[in-house]
C-alpha cells in the first residue's frame, strides 16, 4: 500500500490564522480594500469580535462549500508581524489596481521571477505580508 491510501484522510481546505484586535475594522479593510466579503461568527458580551473568517468567493458559494476556502480565519488576539500567506491568484495586474484604487498604497510594484511568475508583496491593515503570484 501506498502512504496515500495507507493514511486513510485527505485535506480539503487549509485556511492561514489571522490575529487581529479589532475584526470589524480588519474585515472592512478586507472589504473595502480588496473586495472581500466577511462573517464575523462568534463575538463577545461587548460585541467584539471573537472569531469570523474574510474570503475572495460570493458569500452564498463560501457557505454551501461549493469550492476550497481560500481566504483567512480570524481570531481576536494581538497581530503577529510577518508573512502570513504565499498566495497564488489570477490575473495579479488588476488586483493591484484594485488595491491602489481603493486607496491603500502598502503593496510593492508587481515583479516578474527567473521562474516565470509574477509577484508582489501587500502588508494588511494589521501589519501582516501576504505575498502574492500568479
Amino acid at each position: 500500500m501506498s502512504k496515500f491510501s495507507e493514511k486513510g484522510y485527505v485535506v480539503k481546505e487549509n485556511a492561514p490564522v489571522y490575529l487581529t484586535e479589532d475584526m470589524d475594522k480588519t474585515a472592512g479593510w478586507f472589504e473595502t480594500v480588496l473586495g472581500w466579503y466577511s462573517n464575523i461568527v462568534e463575538r463577545d458580551q461587548d460585541g467584539n469580535g471573537c472569531y469570523g473568517v474574510v474570503f475572495d468567493m460570493l458569500p452564498e458559494v463560501e457557505q454551501v462549500h461549493l469550492a476550497p476556502f481560500t481566504g483567512f480565519q480570524m481570531f481576536c488576539g494581538t497581530p503577529e508581524s510577518g508573512t502570513i500567506s504565499f498566495m497564488q491568484v489570477k490575473n495579479i495586474e488588476k488586483m493591484y489596481a484594485y488595491i491602489r484604487a481603493n486607496g491603500w498604497d502598502q503593496i510593492t510594484e508587481i515583479i516578474v521571477q527567473p521562474w516565470g511568475g509574477k509577484t508582489c508583496e501587500l502588508t494588511t491593515i494589521d501589519g501582516y505580508l501576504i505575498k502574492i503570484f500568479e
